[in-house]
């Protein structure tokens, strides 16, 4: 049931991203500081899609890397503190009162 909705989902958004790509086919000026280019419309939103995607996906890894290594460093610790004490309660205890 999941999967169907899922591919279902793809399909309506593919659809509306079809007939918005046919609708937007005017060519547009791109103006920057070295010249102009000339494009249309639908190819311009599409590398603008990706460019932001791909901007989001930059900006997230540097602080999913830095969790996943304060993960790593706290498990290290944690395994150290467990069999530290996993020795205490080995010991003997000698009640000299």
């Amino acid at each position: 049931m999941k999967n169907t909705l899922l591919i279902l989902l793809v399909v309506i958004v593919v659809t509306i991203s079809a007939l918005f790509f046919a609708q937007n086919d005017a060519m547009v000026e791109i103006k920057y500081f070295g010249g102009s280019v000339e494009w249309q419309m639908n190819w311009v939103l599409i590398f603008v899609l990706v460019l932001g995607f791909v901007l989001g996906v930059v900006s997230i890894l540097g602080n999913w890397l830095t969790t996943k290594v304060k993960l790593a460093n706290a498990n290290r610790r944690l395994a150290v503190h467990q069999k530290e004490i996993k020795n205490l309660r080995a010991l003997p205890i000698k009640d000299e009162y």
